[in-house]
């Protein structure tokens, strides 16, 4: 507690200068925050016997950067790599074999979803795309943003098209070989003891990877996953599978606090979206002209990129730094080698309990009830959550009278059901788009949070 105390005064001590406010925060809130995630990541994995921790890009990047730090100097027994996948990647591959998840997957619900999206998630050119759109009946609407009810409908329709499933098919073959070529080069398919690393949420790129790994081995695999928080699991997985650091599936009013897109835009990395894998050529071996004599061990496969950077990459670059320069101070200020032995003297209910409330003492003000320097410095970072990132827009949407008025909680409720005519223009960050209009700022706070406690509970009733 007295080190979440302490954060919390420096942070008050910040200046007013826009161009430090994010130095300061990310130094006094998020740093702090991620280096409890990755001792609590490397404590885990070594309390399981894992030998090999993956951190999956893009949202990996600086845990596994600071991972790689911290298993250095403490000389743990601990391999650490780093994955290059996407929700679009992975995909792509298991849409080849699994028509079902193409449905699924397809037809996920996000800020800015229309017919276009879905088609382009599936890999279709534009021409296929306006072939399938004839036959589903949205060539009226082929751009227009659908909400919750409307995609099930459009579910329900694509799934009694055949053509768009051979489509799918016919571009997921290739996606899924070199995919499997990618993940077999990376060390995926040898027998040890492994698990992934990553933000969390639903546990869908763990799930569809491992439909992936074992559609290739014609076996069972149980992947293991360790996340910041689990918002709820793939049906019919177990909870070991997924495990939780700082929240659950269960754990409502932490959510309510917590903005899992402004997470994703402060810890991202500088590089591309993974687009799929491909293979090339190693440097600096000799080719014969006849390519039925070349032997499959001169080709490496890779991960390709999207050609645009991330929009913040800049913003990533100057973040890595900052947290390697915590960790650097972190390890001074612990002894490096007291992981994890002299944290067993603590039993690790009360261990973790500790952890938890100093990371949500550091969290919640930030994320629910930010100022007006935070959500301006922090606001205005590009966010997208298709993952194509097509649409990209400021985490924190800017938002007038009226459309704060559309966003009080029975407005809202009754537009998202489809029950009012009316079209919501979302926020990745809503705290961030209420405290930047200003104006009644803590009742429209109460507001969100209320819409927030009631369909994470309707939810939770559901499923």
């Amino acid at each position: 507690m007295q080190a979440a105390d302490r954060s919390m005064k420096q942070l008050d001590k910040c200046g007013t200068e826009s161009q430090y406010v994010r130095d300061e925060v990310f130094l006094y809130v998020w740093a702090p925050v991620m280096t409890e995630y990755v001792e609590w990541v490397l404590e885990e994995a070594l309390k399981a016997g894992k030998s090999r921790l993956y951190f999956l890009s893009r949202d990996g990047y600086m845990m596994y950067r600071l991972a790689k730090k911290l298993v250095k100097a403490r000389n743990l027994q601990l391999d650490i790599r780093y994955l290059k996948i996407s929700r679009f990647a992975i995909r792509s591959a298991e849409y080849y074999f699994s028509e079902k998840a193409a449905l699924d997957t397809l037809c996920t619900g996000g800020i800015g979803i229309s017919f276009e999206t879905i088609m382009k998630r599936a890999g279709l050119t534009e021409a296929e795309a306006f072939c399938v759109a004839k036959l589903a009946g949205y060539e009226e609407t082929y751009r227009a943003v659908l909400n919750s009810r409307q995609l099930c409908r459009l579910k329900a329709e694509l799934s009694r098209i055949d053509l768009l499933f051979a489509l799918i098919q016919k571009h997921s073959k290739d996606c899924y070989e070199t995919a499997i070529s990618y993940f077999k080069q990376e060390g995926l398919f040898q027998k040890i003891p492994y698990a992934l690393v990553d933000s969390g949420w639903t546990g869908t790129l763990q799930f569809s990877l491992q439909k992936v790994l074992e559609h290739a081995v014609a076996k069972s695999m149980q992947l293991q996953g360790y996340y910041f928080g689990m918002y709820e699991r793939p049906k019919g997985t177990k909870k070991g599978q997924y495990k939780a650091f700082f929240f659950d599936e269960k754990e409502i009013f932490k959510k309510i606090r917590f903005s899992n897109c402004l997470f994703e835009t402060v810890f991202s990395s500088p590089e591309g979206m993974i687009c799929g894998y491909g293979r090339k050529e190693q440097k600096g071996l000799k080719r014969s002209p006849n390519p039925e004599q070349n032997d499959k061990s001169d080709w490496v496969y890779a991960a390709m990129e999207k050609e645009n950077k991330n929009p913040n990459a800049a913003v990533m670059e100057r973040f890595t730094e900052l947290l390697l320069n915590y960790g650097e101070a972190y390890l001074e200020m612990t002894d490096v080698g007291s992981m994890p032995d002299s944290r067993a003297a603590v039993p690790e209910r009360h261990r973790r309990k500790k952890q938890r409330i100093f990371v949500e003492r550091l969290l919640k003000p930030v994320m629910g009830s930010p100022t007006r320097l935070e959500a301006e410095a922090f606001g205005e970072l590009l966010f997208c959550d298709d993952m194509l990132e097509q649409q990209l827009q400021p985490v924190a949407a800017g938002w007038d009278e009226d459309e704060l008025q559309k966003q009080r909680f029975l407005n809202k409720f009754l537009i998202k059901m489809n029950l009012k005519s009316d079209s919501l223009h979302d926020s990745a960050w809503a705290e961030g788009s209420i405290v930047n209009f200003g104006g009644k700022v803590k009742k429209n706070l109460r507001q969100e949070r209320l819409y927030k406690s009631f369909m994470y509970m309707r939810k939770a009733v559901i499923r």
